[in-house]
């Protein structure tokens, strides 16, 4: 499942800087755009009312040729150049005369440098404060040889108001909509990865030994995938169910060989040859335990449903309970400090597994035995450790515990396949397994860590 999030978040990333790399590239247009519009609505007409003043200057030049213009002429460009202060304003600069609008009344606004260019735009501040778009531009001569050169104002405040206020409008749509945006692309992404989903949930459960069947419809590109799964789950469960059978029919044909040869064996011991009687026993023992051992390696390699959730404590109770009469009412405690909780393992291999650790702790405990499970709450591993009150191991021999056939001491009863079917266990999980001395009760203790499966 980590892989399959970490996919998620790397294409969620991706789309979401893509969407955020959009956004901000329209954000930065939104900034430039309506106001370049604005202003070329303005200035065209600027230009307009430019080009009737330079008319009328004209005009003016032809009434009264090689005298200065008179400002009156100029009158009659239109009502808003004669009302004071309303925010549209001209200026003509012929020579040494300067024309000013009546609106300017008793204001002024800058002259712009023309340079060597002929026409120029720029933003200026006007009276009262008013914000300008200012057009300059220079005409022909008139007539005398004098330069002219044209200033035409329109007070744009109001307009800069609306510009700002629709940035602010259409930023905040644009943040909701790359929201909704990053929303959807997230859901769209969960869809239409949830049948690899269910893939990943398939091999995990294959993992367990279970049967996998996948009926999910997926997409074009995933279906195949699936498909393969499913092949490789039905491949798989069948290849381990004959092997589970296999090994089962032959420890049931090898059973009346090997109960025969203990009969001779048994024969030859009586008719005065107890050596030899003993070293057929040995073998046989030998070729039971193996039996015994490949038994337990087939059921643990799955080849049928997996058993019910482990609950800890309560299925611990009753094993605690059953192994301390088995071993004698009163000889031993059993001390459990467990969760109540329940865990996704397979409940026959938890309790084959504690059952294995706490029947060889009784085996060898003086008085006292001690289970601790550490609860496993968010975590992935089930860590627990069992502990007793006897002899311990020596250091030479702990590196060598959980090994087929190996007996610390042959005067006690079993074949030395606990531990060894426990190391099996622990193994087929891909656990740890670790041997030491109980510093509390001072024999063996063992610790196990088991990865959950998700």
């Amino acid at each position: 499942m980590r892989a399959m999030r970490s996919l998620r978040q790397r294409l969620s990333l991706t789309l979401a800087l893509v969407l955020l790399a959009a956004g901000a590239l329209l954000a930065v247009s939104l900034q430039d755009f309506p106001r370049r519009l604005v202003e070329d609505y303005v200035l065209s007409r600027l230009h307009h009312d430019a080009d009737l003043l330079y008319v009328r200057l004209l005009d003016a030049v032809a009434a009264a040729p090689g005298k200065d213009i008179d400002p009156a002429m100029m009158a009659g460009v239109g009502p808003v150049y004669e009302l004071p202060l309303s925010g549209h304003y001209f200026l003509i600069q012929r020579g040494e005369q300067l024309i000013r609008s009546r609106s300017l009344w008793d204001e002024d606004i800058a002259m712009p440098e023309l340079g060597a260019a002929v026409e120029r735009v720029q933003r200026g501040e006007g009276p009262a404060g008013q914000a300008l778009l200012v057009f300059a531009a220079r005409f022909p001569d008139a007539g005398g040889g004098l330069p002219v050169t044209l200033v035409v104002a329109e007070d744009v405040t109001t307009i800069d108001a609306a510009i700002a206020d629709f940035r602010i409008k259409t930023f905040v749509a644009l943040a909701l909509a790359l929201g909704l945006l990053l929303i959807l692309q997230r859901r769209v992404l969960v869809q239409g990865l949830a049948p690899l989903d269910e893939a990943v949930a398939a091999c995990r459960r294959l993992e367990r030994g279970e049967v996998v069947p996948i009926d999910a419809t997926a997409p074009a590109e995933v279906q195949p995938m699936l498909d393969a799964v499913s092949r490789l789950a039905h491949h798989h469960t069948q290849r381990l169910t004959r092997i589970r059978h296999a090994v089962g029919n032959l420890s049931h044909a090898l059973k009346t060989p090997l109960a025969v040869l203990a009969q001779d064996a048994d024969e030859i011991g009586r008719h005065g040859d107890p050596a030899l009687a003993a070293r057929l026993h040995a073998q046989l023992e030998s070729m039971r335990e193996t039996m015994e051992r490949e038994l337990h390696r087939a059921r643990l390699s799955g080849g049928g449903p997996v058993g019910s959730n482990f609950e800890i404590r309560s299925q611990l109770a009753v094993l605690v309970d059953v192994l301390q009469r088995l071993h004698g009412e009163g000889r031993v405690a059993i001390e459990l400090d467990a969760p109540d909780e329940g865990l996704p393992v397979d409940r026959e291999d938890m309790l084959e597994l504690f059952g294995n650790l706490l029947d060889n702790a009784c085996k060898w405990a003086r008085g006292r035995v001690r289970v601790q499970v550490e609860p496993a709450g968010a975590g992935e591993h089930l860590v627990f450790s069992v502990e007793d009150d006897g002899p311990g191991v020596p250091e030479a021999l702990l590196g060598q515990l959980g090994t087929a056939g190996l007996r610390t001491d042959e005067s006690r009863p079993g074949h030395g396949l606990g531990l060894a079917i426990v190391s099996d266990i622990v193994a087929q999980y891909g656990g740890t397994l670790r041997f030491g001395r109980s510093a509390g009760l001072g024999g063996l203790r063992v610790e196990v860590s088991l990865p959950i499966a998700g």
